[in-house]
């Protein structure tokens, strides 16, 4: 029986889940000297007992120790007051604690107690958290981290900071009064809340994980119970995922990343999709990232998500298991084709010629066939009035290599690489095209990518798109043709409508029109008499239908009833949806286009229809738009100082530029209504994507080290109202100011005016953004912190943008991007720091985009560009600055971007190669004098070994401003985490510490970086330098005292149409603060 009761005691007590736990206080006398030890400055003290609850009347110093050592995630509760009835000894202080205490020379804290004996200040020598409520005769509540700096006994100098402090009544002791105490170690966090009142909320950088806990009083009388402590057991990891966005009601066919922290998951773990109902869905699982142990740092995963699930989590597990019937891929291979059967569609892939498909089947109905190709046009001049002569070419794709990039049982990959090729055999315009198969599934992916290598004053793109041919078999009243419109609308009309002065009829039934617009079949032509058959004969029938997306709010609708016929128009409309369906009652395909209308000049288009095979072509580059003009946009430079503006000399370049699109194929059994034209471009339209949660996130550190939104105080919750205002403020300008277009959309603008009301759209270097000041990371930041679907939209889209368009993929500057400008390839500038891997490993690690992959490795080793391409040529010529060493470089942003590269290059491969290329560069620049402040900023470089070096004046010194804030700051904070240089740290730190004195007295630069403070004060333990922060971070823009950030509306006519401005916005404010603010939420809240 006592074995049945003592089962049964520990299935319902609450505690059973912790690895460790005291759920006896031993506040009584029975058990007291079993659970806790006293350490008493004076032989006079007294220890009572009255039940569980323990009365301690102290003369002089005293702590009561706790016996168990604590470790880990540690929550201590326990009742505490502060007696005061008028007895010798009362006094109303120090209600006050130790814990995770240890001591740096010893085992434990046992073997020197006898020698602290109580007394405050020995106590100096242990790391410890300290919290004394009502200290010093009730003046004070204070918080502290002891370091163990033995010294601190002696010297007052030495002494840890105060970390938090409160002096008001409300924070004080109340005599008699019981208090109900509760302290929480979690990670980095340490919070310790009074009365569920959270006093401290504090980030340790390095934070104590063990040790002992003990109540410290003095002078007073104190009484303690119902003390107890958890240490939370190690969770079994599970990632917890959600839509951002709507709820899928199909089933979604799906990629995505999830992290795991360090030594959690071991490579080769077999990973499980569940849903929140327990089923189990079958997944691919690969590894897109390696922590330093050789553990999963990001693992990517592909699924086909049943419809309606809310949520997943994904799961390890020891062995396989079993998991919902879900169809497997099937992937074959010949000498000269690829064949992909998924299910529901079986796809013919040629490894060469023109086609990029060469037939599709739909449940063995093939709804694709001829081809599929890509298809360009150009002419030899810009699009002009007074042109007289204009030659024109056109292009097909030609294949040059087909393989299975990646084959699972879920999703297989299919990477095409080609070129253009024109009837006089050019070959130009390299592109990549990426297909996606899932198992069970009909849908097909495809993300398309091309590099512009032609001649800007020669090579003008009148056209670019995809054409899939689209087998017609039905009678031309039986075939459809689709366009979703704006806000859910559909415009669809049969190739022939049966409309016309008589109505059609049959067997008495004059309902025939009405059911084809439904799509319903429509009898055979023979089985109408003459008279209907003459209808039939006589109505319209038309072959060529178009939707024109020209500029970002207005779509046409136009169909002709032969190639050689006139245009009619049918509708316009503001934001087409970007996707179009060609077939009819027996099959047909659709296809969307992501970013249709942002994208503009782009149009969906069906030709001929009437005929026995249609082609649907998707229009990347509409034919109906000007011809792509890629020149600079001025034949004169307007000068750094009175434009802001670096052009060089052949340096306006878009050789070597690219642009990604993404499309995605739906085949139908047949035409499926305007419902179900409408349902399908919904879906694709939203998309929405599958996360981790952001809690889930944070807690691993992806990308660093950021905040979840915090609203527990005003000071903190002021924080998050400025950071959404800002985005809400872009997104408007977005928006208002029409950021859109082909080569455009993603882009920011970099400053405003407010004279015009206008961004400085025309104004040399104020024009667009790329990255300035990582407004990227701003919004990945925001982003990964909230979970909102409309900021993923806009960290997708400049990721999209700035990795393509604002970075050269080929030719002589590959490897490097553009400083803002006018044009986005303008600026003579071409540097590391526009193209590093920083900006796409969001992207890619949430996603498993392998574009964003190809990207970050285009970049891997481009540092070797520096062979050839100084990037201070202009700012320290190298005949005013000698150096010896191969190359230049400046720490920052230049090193910084390069370590960026090599960590992702790094954790994708493990290839020490770069991991030991980092820590080459870390330990040289720890070699300098002055660290990371040595030199004039062009330092010397070996790209062939890592080295950096310094031959000048060895006492010179400078800051530069934007060393940290290109993204290096946020890189370093998850390198540090996976490379240990312990002398780089210091001069890390030094730089985060010393940045703003230095600057003012080198360089007279009032410029500000809040989180190199934040950094500083949370390493130091420097609460000072904290508040600094704070105040610098609220009074500062980036050189001047900020105004008040005030947004008004503006309205014509002042403005061509009403719009939210704020005069004093600038993208560089809006990121640098940002990007400031969600590190110090975190590291130094309020």
């Amino acid at each position: 029986m006592k074995k049945l009761w003592l089962i049964g005691l520990l299935i319902c007590s609450p505690f059973t889940m912790n690895a460790q736990s005291g759920t006896t206080s031993g506040l009584d006398k029975s058990h007291f000297s079993k659970y806790w030890k006293v350490e008493s400055e004076s032989p006079d003290y007294k220890v009572s007992f009255s039940g569980d609850t323990c009365e301690i009347l102290s003369p002089k110093g005293l702590t009561l120790w706790r016996k168990e050592k604590m470790s880990g995630n540690v929550t201590i509760e326990y009742d505490a007051c502060v007696a005061v009835e008028g007895k010798p000894g009362d006094r109303l202080s120090d209600l006050n604690c130790f814990w995770m205490a240890s001591d740096p020379k010893a085992s434990d804290i046992w073997k020197r107690m006898n020698w602290r004996n109580g007394v405050f200040v020995n106590c100096y020598s242990l790391q410890l958290y300290y919290l004394g409520y009502g200290g010093n005769y009730n003046s004070t509540t204070r918080f502290r981290r002891y370091d163990g700096n033995e010294a601190g006994v002696t010297d007052e100098k030495v002494r840890p900071a105060i970390l938090k402090e409160y002096k008001d009544q409300d924070n004080l002791l109340t005599a008699n009064k019981w208090y109900h105490i509760k302290i929480q170690n979690t990670d980095n966090r340490i919070r310790y809340y009074i009365d569920g009142k959270l006093l401290v909320d504090f980030y340790d950088p390095s934070p104590l994980t063990s040790g002992w806990f003990g109540f410290r009083t003095t002078l007073s009388r104190t009484r303690i119970t119902n003390f107890k402590y958890s240490i939370e057991k190690e969770k079994a990891t599970e990632a917890p995922l959600h839509w951002i966005g709507k709820v899928p009601e199909q089933a979604r066919p799906i990629s995505f990343g999830v992290p795991f922290k360090q030594g959690k998951i071991k490579a080769g773990t077999p990973l499980c999709v569940q849903t929140e109902n327990g089923e189990l869905v079958e997944a691919d699982t690969w590894t897109t990232a390696y922590w330093p142990d050789g553990s999963i740092k990001w693992a990517g995963m592909a699924a086909v998500i049943p419809g309606n699930t809310r949520s997943v989590k994904v799961i390890p597990s020891s062995k396989k298991k079993k998991t919902t019937n879900t169809e497997e891929i099937h992937v074959t291979e010949s000498e000269d084709q690829l064949t992909i059967a998924t299910g529901k569609i079986t796809a013919f892939i040629p490894k060469s010629g023109t086609c990029i498909l060469d037939s599709l089947l739909y449940e063995n109905v093939k709804v694709c066939g001829g081809k599929a190709d890509l298809i360009a046009s150009t002419q030899d001049s810009p699009s002009r009035e007074d042109a007289t002569e204009i030659h024109y070419q056109s292009f097909t794709s030609l294949i040059k290599k087909a393989v299975i990039e990646q084959q699972g049982k879920i999703r297989t990959t299919i990477k095409l690489e080609g070129v253009q090729q024109g009837e006089d055999g050019r070959e130009w315009l390299p592109f990549t095209l990426r297909m996606y198969f899932y198992a069970g599934n009909e849908q097909i992916k495809m993300v398309h990518s091309f590099i512009y290598d032609g001649d800007q004053n020669k090579d003008f793109i009148r056209s670019l798109g995809v054409r899939f041919q689209v087998p017609m078999r039905e009678d031309l009243y039986n075939r459809h043709v689709a366009f979703a419109c704006a806000d859910g609308g559909v415009w669809s009309e049969p190739v022939k409508p049966l409309v016309g002065r008589r109505i059609l009829t049959l067997d008495k039934d004059q309902s025939w029109q009405k059911q084809q617009m439904e799509g319903k079949r429509i009898p055979e032509y023979q089985r109408f008499d003459a008279k209907n058959r003459s209808l039939i004969d006589n109505w319209a029938a038309w072959d060529n239908f178009r939707l024109s997306q020209l500029t970002d709010n207005s779509f046409s609708i136009r169909k002709r009833a032969t190639e050689d016929s006139p245009w009619i128009g049918t509708f316009t409309g503001t934001q087409a949806g970007g996707y179009a369906f060609a077939g009819d009652i027996s099959g047909g395909i659709g296809v969307a286009l992501q970013d249709f209308w942002q994208a503009y000049p782009s149009t969906l288009e069906v030709q001929h229809a009437r005929s026995q095979e249609a082609s649907l072509i998707v229009w990347l580059w509409s034919p109906e738009s000007e011809a792509m003009d890629l020149r600079h946009y001025d034949k004169v430079a307007h000068d750094l100082i009175a434009s802001y503006e670096d052009v060089q000399e052949g340096m306006s370049t878009p050789y070597g530029i690219a642009r990604t699109h993404t499309l995605t194929v739906v085949p139908q059994a047949a035409y499926p209504g305007k419902a179900g034209i409408a349902e399908t471009a919904q879906i694709l339209s939203e998309a929405a994507p599958l996360m981790c949660t952001p809690e889930y996130l944070h807690a691993c550190r992806a990308f660093g080290i950021w905040s979840l939104p915090d609203r527990s105080n005003p000071q903190r919750s002021k924080v998050e109202d400025r950071l959404n205002a800002y985005i809400d403020l872009y997104q408007n300008a977005i928006a208002q100011h029409k950021w859109y277009g082909f080569w455009n959309y993603g882009d920011l603008m970099h400053a405003y005016d407010p004279i015009r009301h206008s961004w400085r759209y025309d104004v040399g270097g104020f024009a667009w953004d790329n990255t300035e000041l990582a407004s990227n990371m701003w919004l990945w930041y925001n982003f990964l912190r909230t979970g909102r679907q409309d900021i993923w939209k806009m960290a997708e889209a400049i990721t999209r943008h700035t990795a393509e368009v604002d970075v050269y993929h080929i030719g002589p500057n590959a490897g490097l991007g553009s400083r803002h400008n006018v044009s986005h390839w303008g600026c003579g500038a071409k540097e590391a720091r526009i193209s590093q891997a920083a900006w796409n490993r969001f992207y890619y690690y949430l996603t498993t985009d392998e574009r964003a992959g190809d990207l970050m490795k285009e970049v891997t080793d481009a540092d070797q560009k520096l062979y050839t391409l100084d990037p201070m040529r202009l700012a320290e010529p190298k005949s005013q600055f000698p150096c010896s060493a191969p190359a230049r470089l400046r720490i920052g942003p230049d090193w910084l971007a390069y370590a960026g590269n090599w960590m992702t290059e790094w954790e994708r491969t493990q290839n020490t190669k770069y991991r030991d290329k980092i820590i080459t560069g870390m330990k040289s620049i720890a070699a300098l004098k002055n660290g990371l402040f040595t030199g004039n900023m062009a330092l010397g470089y070996d790209p062939a070994t890592g080295v950096i070096s310094y031959e000048g004046d060895p006492n010179r010194q400078n800051t530069n401003h934007l060393m940290t804030i290109m993204g290096g700051f946020e890189i370093m904070n998850e390198m540090q985490e996976m490379i240990q240089v312990p002398e780089f740290n210091k001069v890390w730190l030094e730089h985060a510490r010393d940045y703003k004195q230095k600057s003012l007295e080198i360089t007279r630069n009032r410029f500000r970086v809040c989180r190199l403070m934040a950094y500083a004060a949370s390493h130091l333990y420097d609460p000072k330098t904290a508040a600094e922060a704070w105040k610098d971070l609220w009074s500062k823009l980036e050189h001047t005292p900020a105004p008040e950030f005030k947004i008004e509306k503006v309205l014509p006519p002042e403005v061509p149409a009403a719009m939210d401005e704020c005069k004093t916005i600038s993208t560089n404010d809006a990121a640098l603060w940002s990007l400031d603010a969600i590190y110090m939420q975190e590291v130094i809240p309020q």
